[in-house]
């Protein structure tokens, strides 16, 4: 007789569109995966898990922010995206047993549930959704990998252009005065950092969008000024 599963702990999340570079998740099969984890909380800065390092677990954020960066071979750091509350990382490490593909950092004060495997596989003999689950996300950050190797061949106009894009639709908010903000913060050094660019160079894209109207900007932050020109040109990057 199976055991019963534990009721769904509730995970915050906002009903956002999917982006490549902004991980969520939403829906009951990802409420019955949370329900199976145990709560850690993490302070900014504090690392869930390394790249290279060893583990059984995957880990479910349920408040925060987590940001996934890569370790490349000349001792450089690329970012590969930002997780939301709801996201899970560790996946493939948790199943194959395989060393941690990336690093996954607490951008603010964070709290996340711990998953182990023998948990899932357990719970995944009534419910094998579970593992369905699983391999969507895992199959899903393998897009995400590959659209940053897509990146690293676009000139870097195009490469904001198309993170831009996809913050929008995730995250914008359209206000009376017909601007889109977002509703999350990221500095041009973050920008910068996910599609590979440096600081001054982000800068400078961003700065000719505004002059051509796309993006207005204030204070600290960029506003989207004219989203269907934006789309128009996000329609033209051959990705």
């Amino acid at each position: 007789m199976s055991r019963p599963l534990p009721s769904p702990v509730p995970v915050a999340t906002p009903e956002l569109a999917v982006s490549p570079f902004l991980l969520a998740e939403t829906g009951p099969v990802a409420a019955r995966l949370a329900a199976l984890g145990v709560s850690r909380r993490l302070r900014a800065g504090e690392v869930v898990m390394r790249q290279g390092e060893l583990s059984g677990s995957l880990f479910v954020l349920t408040a925060g922010r987590l940001r996934l960066s890569l370790l490349r071979p000349d001792g450089g750091e690329r970012v590969l995206g930002y997780a939301e509350p709801g996201a899970s990382v560790g996946e493939t490490a948790c199943v194959d047993r395989a060393a941690r593909a990336a690093t996954a950092v607490a951008v603010v004060d964070s709290e996340v549930l711990a998953v182990t495997r023998e948990s899932l596989l357990a719970a995944a003999r009534s419910d094998p959704e579970l593992l369905l689950e699983v391999a969507r996300r895992v199959a899903h950050k393998q897009h995400v990998l590959h659209l940053h190797l897509a990146l690293d061949a676009l000139p870097a106009r195009e490469r904001m252009v198309l993170l831009l894009s996809h913050l929008v639709d995730a995250h914008g908010e359209p206000g009376p005065d017909g601007l889109v903000r977002l509703r999350l913060q990221l500095a041009v050094d973050d920008l910068a950092a996910i599609v590979g660019l440096t600081r001054v160079t982000a800068s400078r894209e961003l700065s000719r969008l505004v002059a051509e109207g796309v993006l207005l900007k204030q204070r600290r932050s960029f506003v989207v000024r004219d989203r269907p020109a934006l789309r128009r040109l996000t329609a033209s990057v051959a990705v």
